[in-house]
């Protein structure tokens, strides 16, 4: 049993060394508790990233064989205020500005892979921060809920080929991971979909995802 301070470590160099994608910001914490027994790491208290421009909290830490070949790695996690500009600079997915919130639910990693999880993304309640995405990322959040195909043909006919951009009210995805399978959904039912960006303005686009189970 000890206990522990982080002092604040560079997420750019920390990303660089796991072989991540680069991070902005750091990673600090106080650590009340920490407790090795039958090759089990338990973390008492919180970490606590700032990364993003937001924050990124992880809970009830535990790892299982953490000096094995296996490693296996519980935690609750909560991310507030993320900056959609940096998260979309760092991974490839297209361009989208505003904030965003996440809470990830008994969360298990097997040898640092994602085996169990129930997860939802949604955009900051009260962000008064301006929201646009673009059409690249339009098209990669269209092939997480199965339509990818008919939107990328639908941003290439008529009036939406002259547009780059799009304002959107809201982003909602969720996630949860069972047996190699995702169960999805979005902000709200749309029909026999569910809704994973609800436009705003003229041209509004509206994504709609079709799917509700999706492989892993």
């Amino acid at each position: 049993d000890f206990d522990a301070q982080i002092e604040p470590i560079s997420m750019p160099l920390l990303s660089r060394a796991f072989g991540w994608p680069e991070m902005s910001g750091q990673l600090s914490g106080r650590i009340p508790g920490l407790h090795f027994s039958n090759n089990v790491l338990s973390i008492q208290g919180d970490l606590v990233a700032s990364v993003f421009d937001g924050t990124i909290v992880g809970r009830d830490i535990r790892l299982q064989d953490p000096f094995g070949p296996w490693p296996r790695f519980y935690a609750d996690v909560t991310a507030r205020r993320l900056d959609l500009s940096l998260v979309t600079r760092t991974f490839p997915i297209g361009s989208i500005t505003g904030r965003l919130d996440a809470d990830i639910r008994a969360l298990e990693l097997f040898n640092w892979s994602p085996v169990a999880f129930d997860a939802r993304l949604y955009s900051t309640p009260g962000d008064r921060s301006r929201r646009v995405i673009s059409q690249k990322a339009i098209t990669s959040i269209s092939n997480v809920g199965g339509g990818g195909g008919g939107v990328a043909a639908a941003l290439q006919s008529g009036v939406l080929r002259f547009f780059d951009d799009f304002r959107y009210d809201a982003i909602g995805i969720t996630c949860r991971l069972q047996n190699e399978v995702c169960l999805m959904g979005g902000i709200e039912p749309a029909g026999i979909g569910y809704y994973l960006v609800r436009g705003r303005g003229l041209p509004r686009i509206d994504i709609i995802g079709n799917q509700g189970r999706v492989a892993w």
